[in-house]
């Protein structure tokens, strides 16, 4: 007779991860929090905004301001995206309503999409 080894026993070893459950609409890019802070914030900011463009509006013309008002926020907008801190989020929110605030921006817009003054 001869002496052989036992076999080698075989060890299976099966890892199950659970996935965490995926939300259906993922929101957080809108950061609802920081802007909700931010436009409460500019609405103290915004009318001082808005009161330097209407004031370009009135001693130089309404094309003049329109370009002022899109050239602060393009910056604004800039400044954010390169720095992501809430003093720049602030200044987006206040060119924003100021411009809204100031401009004709809804008349300009059904002028712009239907070629006829609103």
């Amino acid at each position: 007779m001869t002496d052989t080894p036992p076999p080698e026993p075989t060890i299976h070893v099966t890892v199950v991860q659970q996935q965490p459950e995926e939300k259906r609409w993922d929101w957080t890019w809108l950061q609802f929090g920081r802007n909700t802070k931010a436009v409460l914030l500019s609405v103290v900011t915004a009318p001082w905004w808005a009161a330097g463009l209407q004031d370009v509006r009135e001693s130089q013309h309404q094309p003049g301001a329109w370009f002022m008002a899109g050239a602060a926020f393009c910056a604004a907008l800039w400044l954010d995206h390169t720095r992501q801190r809430f003093v720049t989020r602030v200044l987006v929110w206040t060119t924003a309503l100021g411009a809204a605030g100031a401009l004709p921006v809804f008349s300009e817009l059904v002028r712009l999409m239907t070629g006829s003054p609103a």
